[in-house]
């Protein structure tokens, strides 16, 4: 008979295993308990200790003992959602620490809202403890908060809302809006129990499924056409913006990628002669990019940097980017090569006529493509 216990997130009886850790966690030596909370939060690990037997980590426990019922319910959801969204969770007390200081953060950000009734949790795409990504539901709409690491230079974020806001305005792209405090400010600063200060933005929600589970129920030449043209209106509106003095955004320009190379060639002690002379050419080649098409606002400008399939919500049939947080100043055809290599052949031929309704591309970009297909990997 499977041995049984009270799960220290929903309560519920489930049912457990001590074993080693999963082979992809950092101690594949280290005990743990296994949590099948298959109604509730799925199934998760938590750390353990072998002396003189295996148990729950202690430092593990005083955490459990010191949350309240609507901390265990966050963590519970949290889970749950990581959980249905593929990723799997070892539970250690940094991991359950962070988690409840970001409870602690973004129960505060909600009250710098005119929200009533609202419940959030984490996003569930990703345990990102630098900018925090919560889902918050009131009982007739839905929004996303973003906790911005401590430090995050509120210049950065106002970057942000002014590339969105002119990618409504100016593109008709839909994306994603900022939505107001209790003060009226686009950006709040939050230092709940006097913790350290961090910003958060929320932003309406943009109902309708994301372009990669969209893809595998229906991928039509007019959808990938409109992805072109809406990339198009995107790069259109970086090379026209007005930029204010303030406006500061991270650079992918010759210095990042010499910088990423170098990174690469010292971390890899074991790659062969050929595959570092490989990485080494890599640099001249954009190099010699940089030197052919210069840092002019017709090649490069503000691109998004993320615009991944599962970065796209299609909603009334029309894709709208979102995630902005990797945005800044690069080359475009590295927007063009992250969407455009999800193509067969036949369709980055639709892509590309999409896009050069908007605006032309080099005679080269087949070229370039290949080059950027190289550094991406980096």
């Amino acid at each position: 008979m499977a041995a049984k216990m009270a799960c220290p997130f929903c309560s519920i009886q489930v049912e457990y295993a001590i074993e080693n850790s999963p082979d992809w966690y950092r101690d594949p030596s280290l005990p743990v308990y296994r949590i099948d909370c298959h109604n509730k939060c799925r199934q998760y690990w938590l750390e353990a200790i072998s002396d003189p037997h295996p148990q729950i980590d202690p430092a593990i426990v005083a955490v459990l003992d010191s949350l309240n019922d609507e901390q265990r319910m966050f963590i519970s959801e949290s889970t749950q959602h990581a959980c249905d969204s593929g990723i799997l969770i070892v539970y250690n007390r940094n991991i359950l620490q962070y988690l409840v200081t970001d409870w602690h953060y973004a129960k505060a950000a909600v009250m710098s809202y005119e929200f009533n009734d609202i419940s959030f949790r984490i996003s569930g795409i990703g345990f990102d403890f630098a900018n925090m990504l919560f889902f918050l539901n009131t009982q007739d709409a839905q929004f996303t908060l973003r906790l911005y690491q401590a430090g995050t230079s509120i210049d950065k974020i106002r970057a942000e809302i002014h590339w969105l806001k002119a990618l409504w305005n100016e593109a008709s792209i839909r994306t994603l809006s900022p939505v107001p405090g209790r003060d009226g400010e686009m950006i709040q600063s939050i230092s709940p129990n006097d913790l350290p200060s961090r910003y958060a933005t929320v932003y309406d929600w943009i109902p309708g499924e994301t372009l990669h589970t969209h893809f595998e129920a229906e991928k039509t030449p007019e959808l990938i056409q409109s992805l072109g043209t809406m990339l198009g209106r995107m790069h259109y509106v970086s090379e026209t913006l007005e930029l204010p003095h303030w406006f500061t955004r991270p650079r992918y320009d010759t210095d990042w990628i010499t910088a990423k190379i170098e990174a690469a060639l010292g971390s890899d002690m074991d790659a062969s002669a050929e595959a570092l002379a490989k990485l080494s050419a890599l640099s001249s080649r954009f190099s010699q990019l940089v030197t052919k098409q210069g840092k002019g606002r017709d090649v490069f400008g503000l691109i998004h940097s993320d615009l991944e399939p599962h970065n796209i919500i299609i909603a009334d049939g029309q894709p709208c980017p979102i995630d902005v947080m990797e945005f800044g100043f690069g080359y475009y055809i590295s927007d063009i090569l992250t969407l455009s290599r999800h193509f067969s052949e036949d369709e980055q031929t639709i892509f590309f006529e999409g896009y050069q309704e908007i605006r032309p591309l080099p005679t080269d970009y087949r070229q370039q493509l290949v080059l950027f297909e190289e550094l991406r990997v980096l």
